[in-house]
């Protein structure tokens, strides 16, 4: 009985995988200047088959990073919130069982300068990268 628990406990642990994102990086949104803040994020993820649909845990984390404000997210209880979150949801939308979430660096790009698109259009005009030739 003993060899077939022990058995059944080695499999489990046989299929859990680990997935390592390096250099995680997108747009969250700054409640107090209103404007989007680049992050950038080291993860490993362990469970079972999160290498294998790796595609559906990264799709998961885009979208419950998305549900947080900077300010929360770069807070330790914020961190630990994604974490609960990004397990919980991965769970329920695509049934991938994520055991840990472990972050290994969480930086946020300090002063981007904003992107003004109307801006680009004055001054490539103004070098002449827009100017018809007869």
């Amino acid at each position: 009985m003993k060899k077939i628990i022990l058995s059944a406990i080695c499999f489990l642990f046989l299929q859990a995988q680990t997935l390592r994102v390096d250099h995680f990086s997108t747009d969250i949104f700054s409640s107090v200047s209103k404007e989007l803040k680049k992050v950038d994020m080291n993860l490993v993820i362990e469970g079972r088959y999160v290498e294998d649909e790796n595609y559906k845990v990264i799709d998961a984390l885009n979208i419950v990073i998305g549900s947080f404000y900077i300010e929360n997210l770069a807070t330790s209880q914020g961190k630990e919130n994604l974490k609960k979150l990004l397990i919980k949801y991965s769970a329920k939308k695509y049934g991938v069982d994520i055991d840990e979430v472990y972050i290994l660096n969480f930086s946020v790009e300090k002063n981007r300068p904003s992107f003004d698109m109307d801006d680009l259009i004055k001054r490539m005009k103004d070098e002449g990268c827009c100017n018809q030739h007869p």
